[in-house]
């Protein structure tokens, strides 16, 4: 029989919370250059020739959509795929022992990630040129490389589909109706699988037009969502802030409030969250547009970032600082939950005025340190820093400020610290 001992660095909850942050800030700005720089390079290889037929500007357009694509599916879907949905099936395999356990971890998402794309975007291929794999990653004349560069841009942006409908599916549904119904890892795959097929037709339905410029003779037959990609995007970000919420500290609230059994509890949350994302962005936006925070960009660029941002605190909060205050320091669960969500509000609105101040410096944001790798700018580049805590937590569980230790029965009963 064994045990776990858990010997923490800094003994507070808050203590801890605030040392892991300031080390995934500083990670990621580590992390990204290199993933960009090790990833520019590989594909340049692969698409040398059309790069050099397309031309400077073209080329480092079609770079950046390469690079960011490698993220989005390496490592924010399969982040979602593997601790969401499959509750990180298969992490210990090897070892209990970090930074082993994420390490594996780590290697097992980007490969998932990768058949995740041959699989479901060369399928698309076999009949949609942009999503050719050979035009994708080799393409010939400068022809392909738009055709590549539209391609990319509309897989990347798979991702946005799969935190739409695949999280909301472990957040608000709880994994029903699959959740109890079998062994691990059958009931995740059955997740999985129903959630994967209702992606796709979000990302049909929302993301391809928001990208592709279809037109049959003289009529366009797509049409952008919201008028605009940086509308749709504050939409989005409206509705995840409420979609997580049940599950990231508000304890199954609001729609608690309503019902308290599947699929019911889950019709509610969709329809609060689907409220939020039509009410929020246009309130935002009345507050914050005649601050001009960053001038010359849109309005609703600018909401989308803040209410990203929020998203961002309410993630830390969950993952590094345990949804503080805990029950036990605060027994009454109205208070106990407003006071998280004050602080995701408030906090993540401080934090999203300073990102909107500071992006153009970092590295995370737009400034590529005289180096050329490829950044993500004022939106993307906050998950450089979010997907750093979520890795950091539930793949790596916070090691090394956080160490835990295997023993014996026998070592147990010596009156160890077990947690």
């Amino acid at each position: 029989m064994t045990g776990i001992t858990i010997k923490r660095t800094f003994k507070s909850q808050l203590g801890t919370g605030v040392a892991s942050i300031l080390t995934c800030f500083v990670l990621s700005l580590i992390l990204w250059p290199i993933w960009a720089i090790v990833m520019k390079s590989i594909f340049i290889i692969f698409a040398s020739q059309g790069l050099t037929a397309a031309g400077p500007k073209v080329a480092a357009q079609l770079i950046g959509a390469m690079v960011e694509g490698s993220f989005f599916w390496m490592v924010i879907n399969t982040w979602i795929w593997m601790t969401l949905v499959m509750g990180n099936y298969g992490k210990t395999k090897f070892t209990d022992k970090q930074p082993w356990a994420g390490l594996w971890y780590v290697l097992v998402a980007w490969f998932f990630g990768i058949v995740a794309f041959i699989l479901l975007i060369s399928f698309l291929g076999i009949w949609w040129k942009p999503f050719n794999l050979a035009i994708m990653f080799m393409p010939k004349t400068a022809a392909d490389v738009g055709l590549a560069y539209e391609g990319w841009e509309t897989a990347n942006f798979y991702a946005l589909a799969v935190i739409l409908a695949q999280i909301p599916f472990v957040s608000l549904l709880q994994k029903w109706p699959f959740a109890g119904t079998s062994k691990q890892p059958t009931e995740s795959f059955g997740v999985l699988a129903f959630s994967t097929a209702v992606t796709w037709i979000i990302w049909m339905a929302l993301i391809v037009p928001s990208f592709m410029k279809l037109s049959l003779g003289e009529h366009q037959i797509l049409s952008q969502p919201f008028g605009s990609w940086p509308a749709f995007v504050a939409f989005c970000q409206a509705f995840v802030i409420f979609s997580i919420m049940p599950v990231e500290g508000a304890e199954q609230y609001p729609m608690k409030l309503f019902a308290k059994k599947q699929p019911l509890m889950a019709i509610i949350g969709f329809i609060i969250a689907l409220a939020a994302g039509f009410i929020m962005p246009a309130i935002i936006k009345s507050l914050i547009a005649p601050l001009n925070l960053v001038p010359g960009t849109p309005p609703d660029v600018i909401v989308a970032s803040l209410e990203l941002s929020v998203i961002v605190i309410m993630l830390t909060w969950h993952h590094l600082f345990g949804d503080y205050p805990s029950a036990q320091l605060s027994p009454n669960t109205a208070i106990r939950v407003l006071t998280r969500v004050a602080i995701w509000f408030i906090g993540g609105g401080v934090y999203g005025v300073l990102w909107l101040k500071t992006f153009k410096l970092l590295p995370i944001g737009a400034n590529s340190l005289g180096m050329g790798f490829p950044t993500m700018g004022i939106l993307a580049g906050q998950f450089a820093l979010l997907m750093t805590i979520l890795f950091f937590n539930t793949f790596f569980d916070k090691w090394p400020l956080v160490r835990k230790q295997y023993s014996t029965e026998a070592v147990l009963s010596k009156n160890h610290n077990i947690s």
